[in-house]
C-alpha cells in the first residue's frame, strides 16, 4: 500500500502561510544581509566550502541554514541552524580574516539550531532545539593539515614562486623606468596566471625565463622539464593540476559529529523527546571529473513519552541506525555539487513494551533525492520503503544555506 502525502504540500500555497514562512525567512536572513552591507570593510577568508556536498552540510553547516523540514508529512518543521562563529561575524565582520577563521575552529565546529514544529493544519506543536559538535572534521580546507602540508611541500609551486621572485629581480635591474617595468611584470602574468603555451609568451619572456632557470638548473626540475621537453605546456595549467589532486582529498576526507536535540509539548515547556545521535560522512574510491562517492552514517537513541504510562515521562527508547551511500554529481566546471543521490538502510529497535501492532525490529530501505536549485538552495525528497508492509512514505525538505561574508567569499582552489 502506497501512502504519499503529496497532497498535503499544496496546502503551503495557502496565501497566510505563505506571508508567515517569508517573515521568518527574513528574519533568519538579517545576518546575512547585515554582514553583507559591511562587505567592503572584510578581507575576505580562504575557504572551499562549495566543494562540500549538500549532505554534509546539512550535517556540519558552514554559516546558516534555514530547513523546511517534512513538509509533505504528518509533522513539519520550520529549523534554524548556525555556528557560534558566524554569529560573531555579525557583529564584528574584520573577524573574516584567515586568522580569525583559524583562532575560532572550535566554534565553527560546533552548530546550534532551533524551530517550530507544525502539524497537518500548520498549526503549532512545538519547539525544537539542538547542539552538534564535530569530533573530526577534515573537511574544513582553511584549517586542513594535509592540505597546508601539501601545498607547502608542492615542488612545483615553490619553483614558480622562487622563478616569480626572479622576474621581479630581473625587471628592477634592467628596467629603471617604471613604466616599462609594469610592463614586464604584466606579460610574466602571462606565464604564472593564464592558460597560454609557453612557445607562445612574448620572446623576451621566453628568453627570460631560460636564462633564469639556466642559471640554476637544480632548483627548477619541473619547470625546466615543461621548457625544454614540452614547450607546449603551461605552467598555470600544470599547476590547476596538481591543486585538483589536493582538491579531491578534501572531498574524501572524514567529518564525525555527535549531538543532542530535544522537542517539547505544544502546551508546555517540557520535553517530549530527546534525541542523543551521531553522524560520520567519508568519501571513498578516487573522485572523477563531475562526481565523487561518500559513505554516510547515522546511529542515534531517541527517548520519548511512553503514551502507556500516566503523565509525562522519556521511559520509551528507540535505537536508529542507518548506513548508506551518496553520490554527489558535479558541475565539472567549477566543481559545486548540483545533484546527489543517497541510497541507506534504516534499522529501527523498540527497547520497551510494544504498542498494538508494533515490531520490536523494522527495517526500511530509504533513497534521498537532492537537488540544486539556485546557489544554496537545496531540494532533498526522501522517500522510505518498508519491505514488510509494502508501504511507501516520501517527504519533501527545502534547505537555504547562507554564506556569511556574501560574494567575498572566496574558492581556495
Amino acid at each position: 500500500m502506497a501512502i504519499f502525502l503529496l497532497t498535503d504540500f499544496f496546502k503551503i500555497l495557502q496565501m497566510k502561510t505563505v506571508i508567515k514562512y517569508l517573515i521568518i525567512l527574513l528574519i533568519m536572513m538579517f545576518p546575512q544581509l547585515i554582514i553583507a552591507q559591511n562587505s567592503a570593510k572584510i578581507k575576505p577568508i580562504l575557504t572551499a566550502d562549495s566543494l562540500k556536498s549538500g549532505n554534509a552540510k546539512d550535517i556540519l553547516t558552514s554559516f546558516f541554514q534555514l530547513a523546511f523540514n517534512k513538509l509533505t508529512g504528518p509533522s513539519k518543521e520550520l529549523n534554524f541552524t548556525s555556528n557560534p562563529f558566524a554569529i560573531l561575524l555579525k557583529s564584528d565582520p574584520d573577524l573574516a580574516i584567515e586568522r580569525s577563521y583559524y583562532k575560532y575552529r572550535a566554534l565553527r565546529k560546533t552548530n546550534f539550531s532551533f524551530g517550530i514544529k507544525l502539524d497537518t493544519s500548520y498549526r503549532f506543536n512545538g519547539f525544537s532545539s539542538g547542539i552538534r559538535y564535530a569530533l573530526i572534521d577534515k573537511r574544513d580546507s582553511s584549517t586542513s593539515k594535509l592540505l597546508f602540508e601539501n601545498l607547502r611541500n608542492d615542488s612545483l609551486a615553490n619553483e614558480v614562486n622562487e622563478l616569480q621572485k626572479e622576474l621581479v629581480e630581473y625587471a628592477i635591474k634592467n628596467y629603471p623606468v617604471i613604466a616599462d617595468r609594469k610592463k614586464f611584470i604584466a606579460k610574466t602574468n602571462d606565464l604564472l596566471n593564464r592558460n597560454i603555451p609557453f612557445e607562445k609568451l612574448d620572446t623576451a619572456i621566453q628568453r627570460v625565463v631560460r636564462q633564469v632557470i639556466g642559471a640554476d638548473e637544480d632548483a627548477y626540475p619541473h619547470i625546466i622539464t615543461l621548457v625544454r621537453q614540452n614547450p607546449g605546456s603551461n605552467i598555470f595549467v600544470e599547476q590547476r593540476k596538481q591543486y585538483t589532486i589536493y582538491r579531491d582529498e578534501i572531498k574524501n576526507a572524514l567529518l564525525w559529529t555527535i549531538g543532542v536535540s530535544d522537542t517539547t509539548y505544544k502546551d508546555e515547556f517540557i520535553f517530549s523527546n530527546i534525541l542523543i545521535n551521531t553522524e560520520l560522512v567519508k568519501g571513498f574510491g578516487k573522485p572523477k571529473p563531475g562526481s565523487n562517492w561518500e559513505f554516510n552514517i547515522k546511529a542515534a537513541v531517541n527517548f520519548i513519552d511512553d503514551k502507556l504510562n500516566k503523565g509525562r515521562d522519556l521511559k520509551r527508547t528507540l535505537l536508529n541506525f542507518e548506513p548508506g551511500v551518496n553520490w554527489v554529481i558535479r558541475n565539472k566546471r567549477n566543481d559545486h555539487s548540483f545533484l546527489e543521490l543517497k541510497f541507506s538502510g534504516s534499522y529501527l529497535h523498540n527497547f520497551n513494551t510494544l504498542y498494538a501492532k508494533e515490531r520490536r525490529d523494522s527495517l526500511t530501505l530509504n533513497t534521498t533525492i537532492r537537488v540544486r536549485i539556485i546557489s544554496d538552495i537545496w531540494i532533498p525528497l526522501e522517500i522510505k520503503y518498508d519491505p514488510k508492509s509494502g508501504n511507501v512514505f516520501g517527504f519533501l525538505n527545502v534547505r537555504a544555506n547562507f554564506k556569511a561574508l556574501g560574494n567575498l567569499t572566496k574558492e581556495l582552489l
